[in-house]
């Protein structure tokens, strides 16, 4: 039996791949011991996802009509205000 070696060399590395873990776990652990049919569990699921999909995607069209609209803005003109002095010679 060939044992696998992590070799993680950055405890941010390491504390995410535990973090990872733990999400994957939990994930699993819930869908196990969900209290409803799993039909009805994939279903929420699925239909959570397509929520998030498209949020995203609302967000992507936004920021797009955002980038669209700031590259037909002419830059402002800079103006210098010179003010005359009351105590000029």
């Amino acid at each position: 039996m060939a044992l696998i070696r992590w070799n993680i060399k950055s405890a941010n590395m390491k504390t995410s791949l535990i973090f990872l873990l733990g999400i994957g776990m939990g994930t699993v652990l819930g869908i196990l011991i969900a209290p409803e049919a799993g039909k009805i569990t994939r279903r929420k699921i699925r239909d959570e996802a397509d929520k998030l999909i498209d949020q995203a995607l609302q967000k992507k069209r936004q920021q797009a009509e955002i980038n669209r609209l700031e590259a037909t803005l002419e830059p402002a003109e800079t103006t210098t205000v010179v003010t005359e002095s009351r105590y000029a010679l």
